[in-house]
């Protein structure tokens, strides 16, 4: 009788550290996979260039008043086609920054790290630098939202992401226009 025991305890054991030895190679592999999922997914950080810029003519903080703004659940999947076109009539300037102070906005925009493609928004909305090219096509860079670029008809022309770092862009706002920008 306690021979029987001892071998259903054994047995019990057995089965009990064998369930927990699946159950943490199983847990380690998830742990595995989810670093290398998260690890890999990290966007392409790039910078603005000078001489995509070179043509910029006017520089000015506005306002875009954007209500239907929607999220995108995940950067991942190409969301160029669910992108909105510009609408002007949302668009209030707050404010126009003289001529002779746009090449040293435009040197210290080109700093900022860009997360390259990353979908966070359709569109913009809130507080914008609206840069105009001389031939009315014109980019927008929302905060830490939103980057592109829009025909003079209003039209997605390229999407370039998102800034990195939000207080890049409160930075900029603070240090070449009159309006700050605290939150």
């Amino acid at each position: 009788m306690i021979v029987l025991n001892v071998s259903i305890l054994k047995e019990t054991l057995r089965g009990f550290f064998m369930k927990k030895s699946i159950s943490l190679i199983a847990a380690f592999i998830i742990l595995i996979i989810g670093c290398l999922t998260l690890t890999a997914c990290d966007p392409n950080r790039i910078h603005l260039k000078q001489e995509e810029l070179s043509d910029i003519v006017s520089v000015e903080l506005v306002k875009y008043d954007n209500s239907k703004q929607k999220r995108f659940f995940s950067w991942i999947p190409d969301h160029s086609s669910d992108l909105k076109p510009f609408d002007d009539s949302k668009l209030s300037v707050l404010e126009t920054l003289p001529v002779d102070k746009i090449p040293q906005f435009i040197d210290t925009l080109c700093e900022c790290d860009i997360f390259s493609n990353y979908y966070a928004y359709d569109s913009p909305n809130g507080i914008c630098f609206k840069l105009s090219y001389s031939n009315g096509d014109f980019l927008i860079v929302n905060g830490k939202d939103y980057i592109g670029k829009f025909s003079s008809d209003g039209e997605v022309a390229e999407f370039i992401g998102c800034l990195s770092n939000s207080n890049f862009f409160k930075t900029l706002v603070n240090n070449y226009f009159r309006a700050n920008v605290d939150d």
